[in-house]
């Protein structure tokens, strides 16, 4: 069972992941997961590498189905909701490896992105601008995306999931691979959206990161969430510390 440390009673969840179990081939990957999400916080979810992370965020996203259990979005039950359905209803995600359209110009990506969103508001180009400004990348507006850095094209990804105007974002490791400069700057991202209300879920391996960003943490080891709670609580627990830190 699940240990909840030092967290105060939620007062509002958007999103409610209730007993999920997901097997393949005879394999259990979840085994019951059961998690709120707080509206307007950011939540982070770290665990070893076969835990069922990515699989939760597929779950939770719909690219993949649940054997058990379910997923409820602002009250009601989206379970069995395509992704493009889900990401109609606000529930959006990146990938751990970027989906970006390489042979079209980086405005580009955004205006297809545009044209596929429900949620968009007003003019497409001028929220395509203003979203490139935000993530500094308005100088390479017509440059190919074949040309962007890793990083770049993190943050590029980044911006075209903001034009569907995400009610909850999932981000699948927004932090690796790319430099520290970078790393600061979608942190300083990620905190101007949650002021703006956006409700973010991420999962990532850079523990100190994580600590730094997230309001609370949840640990999922063997398919289940084994701790969720406050930042300092989990970065001190010894058993994260032997996980993440090596025991120190």
């Amino acid at each position: 069972m699940a240990q909840d440390c030092g967290l105060v009673t939620m007062a509002s969840s958007i999103l409610s992941i209730q007993n999920v179990k997901k097997s393949f081939g005879g394999l259990d990957v979840l085994k019951g997961i059961n998690l709120e999400i707080e509206e307007g916080k950011i939540t982070g979810i770290i665990g070893p590498n076969g835990a069922g992370k990515s699989t939760l965020f597929d779950i939770i996203s719909g690219y993949q189905k649940a054997n058990e259990g379910k997923i409820i979005f602002e009250g009601k039950d989206v379970s069995k909701l395509m992704p493009h359905l889900l990401a109609r209803q606000g529930v959006i995600r990146t990938f751990q490896l970027t989906r970006i359209f390489r042979n079209l110009t980086v405005a580009e990506n955004l205006l297809v992105f545009a044209s596929n969103s429900k949620n968009q508001k007003g003019n497409s180009n001028e929220r395509a601008i203003e979203l490139l400004e935000f993530v500094h990348l308005s100088g390479l507006v017509n440059d190919e995306a074949s040309t962007l850095s890793y990083g770049q094209s993190k943050l590029l990804e980044f911006a075209q999931v903001l034009m569907h105007s995400p009610k909850i974002l999932l981000l699948d490791e927004p932090f690796a691979g790319i430099n520290p400069g970078l790393i600061d700057q979608m942190m300083q991202h990620l905190r101007k959206l949650q002021s703006e209300g956006l409700t973010i879920v991420l999962i990532e391996h850079n523990l100190p990161m994580v600590a730094k960003l997230c309001d609370s943490i949840a640990v999922v080891t063997n398919g289940v969430i084994e701790m969720h709670g406050a930042p300092d609580v989990i970065v001190n627990d010894s058993r994260v510390k032997e996980v993440f830190l090596g025991g120190h």
